[in-house]
């Protein structure tokens, strides 16, 4: 179910509660339509504050224990500003090549891992943006970043598709090797 649907399908949920199936009242029914589906789309972040701990490049997030860079490949954090410089854009071959350069063991995250980073329930962007800095439509399709995961569909792999997360709006979607696509880099 996307993000959108599930935010929807909360409102249903808050208007079940406000008007459980009466329909003598049409008018107050589609204002309390209108209100849960208002509150539901503009809901406040919720970042823990005392979870990521952000040093220049780096930020550490105490209840995964992961490390991740603090902006994506192709910026540098500069303080006051947040991330500077132009995404790089990167293809999965280009991604390894990059993490071996780099060293201490970076790497590309898991879909999992990724998705530990969004809340859904923000306005777009869906990532902290006062830790990680603003994030923008890379591709022309949103703001996709490249994961370390196989698309699975029921259960069986396709091991040619690799899921991306839009941290804009996060969806999920799935793209080739081929794709080229933002990277957050994790270790």
């Amino acid at each position: 179910m996307s993000k959108v649907l599930k935010r929807l399908s909360g409102a249903v949920v808050c208007f079940e509660r406000v008007f459980p199936k009466r329909e003598d009242k049409p008018m107050k029914k589609y204002m309390a339509t209108f209100l849960c589906c208002a509150l539901n789309l503009t809901a406040e972040c919720s970042f823990p504050s005392n979870t990521l701990i952000a040093t220049t490049d780096e930020v550490r997030d105490i209840k995964t224990g992961l490390i991740w860079r603090r902006c994506a490949l192709g910026q540098t954090w500069q303080n006051n500003r947040g991330c500077v410089g132009e995404v790089e854009l990167m293809r999965r071959a280009e991604v390894e090549e990059k993490a071996r350069l780099l060293g201490e063991k970076w790497r590309l995250p898991t879909l999992d891992e990724l998705l530990t980073l969004v809340d859904d329930r923000c306005q777009p962007p869906v990532i902290n943006t006062k830790i990680f800095g603003k994030v923008r439509d890379t591709t022309g399709e949103g703001a996709n970043y490249l994961t370390a995961s196989i698309y699975l569909e029921g259960d069986a792999a396709i091991p040619t598709l690799f899921y991306t997360i839009d941290l804009l709006n996060g969806s999920v979607d799935a793209h080739t090797k081929g794709f080229a696509g933002a990277v957050r880099m994790v270790r």
